[in-house]
């Protein structure tokens, strides 16, 4: 039923209750998305979740949001849901290329429906100031396009103000401080490495270790010469050598309980690490908890998100 939803919403989760919601949104129906933001006020990591597929499936009924705002403006529940839809519309405007293979028009319709996103979440932050879902549904608009180079740091700290392991917050600030974005390699590494000291075992964000070291990858795919660069793409000797550091975070993860609702997200991240160092063995086991489908990111940065995750599961059989 998952392929019933646009290829941009991520469906990496296992909680029936959110995917019933977000196929009932794409067909028009806004009830059932809306009761689940209500039910989990006080769920700050589903909320995220939520607030992140939802807000992807509202692109599809992007009218029918604005027009259920004019009849009820104080819905911290809908402005979350708009603001997020807002928000996918701007990135889907955008395109997923690097800024300069991106045109002029395309960053004109992110900057468009992220102003307007920025006003709308802003709005149900001053409605419900405890909650996080809207510091945390504001990082992608910061990151994107932000009103000043220190936004997405400015909308970070009132995250951690409230809930400061939520796992897509912190997985986005991340990319902020990476050198593609706003900040440079050792900023991420620091921020990577400084938030998975004192994690419990089994925590999503165990996989900072890994997403920081692919981004690293990437910049060294993208940049230099030829030869070097496919070097590594037929080697991946770069991601072999950082072994040490993402299997010691790839144990403290496979050895904690799954559960929480970016489990999958985690395991999915580790895969993709090392189905890119050929490590068939550790790739097994994190695939074994990665549940049925693919993450749109980080898989989508080497290809089709869906087959790339099915070419790691049929490695992963293989082992």
């Amino acid at each position: 039923m998952s392929s019933l939803l646009p290829s941009y919403v991520d469906t990496a989760f296992d909680d029936d209750e959110l995917m019933q919601a977000a196929l009932a949104l794409v067909s028009g129906d806004l009830g059932p998305a809306l009761d689940f933001l209500a039910a989990t006020r006080d769920q700050p990591y589903r909320r995220e979740l939520a607030v992140d597929v939802l807000g992807a499936a509202g692109n599809v009924v992007l009218p029918a949001l604005l027009d259920a705002e004019e009849e009820r403006p104080d819905d911290v529940n809908l402005l979350l849901l708009l603001g997020s839809a807002q928000t996918t519309a701007g990135w889907q405007e955008r395109g997923a290329a690097r800024a300069k293979y991106t045109s002029e028009e395309q960053f004109r319709g992110l900057v468009n429906f992220t102003q307007r996103a920025r006003g709308t979440l802003h709005r149900a932050a001053s409605l419900d100031p405890d909650d996080v879902a809207p510091w945390a549904a504001l990082m992608p608009v910061a990151l994107g396009a932000p009103t000043h180079r220190s936004e997405a740091a400015e909308v970070y700290e009132e995250v951690v103000k409230r809930v400061p392991d939520l796992v897509n917050a912190n997985l986005r600030r991340l990319q902020s401080v990476a050198a593609k974005w706003y900040g440079s390699h050792e900023e991420m590494f620091a921020f990577a490495r400084a938030g998975i000291a004192g994690l419990p075992d089994g925590h999503p964000l165990l996989a900072l270790i890994p997403i920081a070291h692919i981004e690293m990858y990437l910049n060294k795919l993208s940049s230099g010469s030829m030869v070097p660069r496919v070097w590594q793409v037929l080697t991946a000797s770069y991601l072999k050598k950082q072994r040490a550091e993402a299997d010691a975070a790839s144990d403290r993860l496979l050895a904690g309980a799954d559960g929480h609702p970016h489990s999958l997200w985690a395991h999915q991240i580790f895969a993709m690490y090392y189905y890119e160092a050929k490590a068939t063995d550790r790739l097994a086991l994190h695939i074994a908890r990665s549940g049925p489908r693919a993450m749109t990111w980080p898989w989508g940065y080497f290809g089709d998100h869906d087959e790339r995750f099915r070419l790691a599961r049929e490695r992963a059989a293989k082992a």
